[in-house]
């Protein structure tokens, strides 16, 4: 099955993703664009419908209240395994007075999708997949570093239609 080959790929990069971000960014102080800290994200999807877990990665900010979260997400059900990596932009709207910071956003997503065909079928049903993502989402800073956060995704093209996911962020 090419997709075991996929997602042994994407396990080497979100292996070495955190080291190859941390010795660009030594020295830092952990404000502007940089490796800022890693999270892991959980939650359901929509056509297809999967539950999905993934990693995703802090950049830092890139200008005032722009953040670049990319994240990689492998998906099972309805007969179909999928792994998207997608390439996000929020924005995050500060100053707002409550114990949680609101944010927007959107990106776009690469994906490798294989259909489990049925018994006795020949051929290969796995395809590439490029979208849209438009997102929001809640996140809540931790006590002891970290955020929490609530996402909703709402994909355009060839991407599931929607997603939402609970994220835990760990700063470095």
């Amino acid at each position: 099955m090419r997709i075991m080959r996929y997602l042994a790929l994407a396990a080497v990069l979100v292996a070495v993703a955190p080291v190859w971000a941390q010795e660009r960014t030594s020295g830092s102080s952990g404000s502007g664009i940089g490796y800022q800290g890693w999270g892991l994200r959980v939650g359901v999807t929509s056509d297809p419908d999967q539950v999905v877990g993934g990693v995703q990665f802090d950049f830092g900010e890139f200008a005032d209240n722009l953040r670049f979260q990319p994240d990689l997400q492998a998906g099972v059900g309805d007969d179909v395994t999928t792994l998207y990596a997608t390439l996000p932009v929020h924005y995050r709207f500060r100053g707002t007075g409550q114990d949680f910071t609101p944010y927007a956003g959107g990106g776009i997503a690469f994906g490798f999708v294989d259909v489990d065909l049925p018994a006795g079928s020949s051929g290969d049903d796995t395809s590439f997949e490029v979208g849209g993502r438009l997102t929001g989402g809640l996140e809540w800073a931790r006590r002891n570093g970290g955020a929490f956060a609530i996402e909703l995704s709402l994909g355009i093209g060839d991407v599931h239609d929607f997603n939402a996911v609970a994220v835990w962020n760990f700063g470095r």
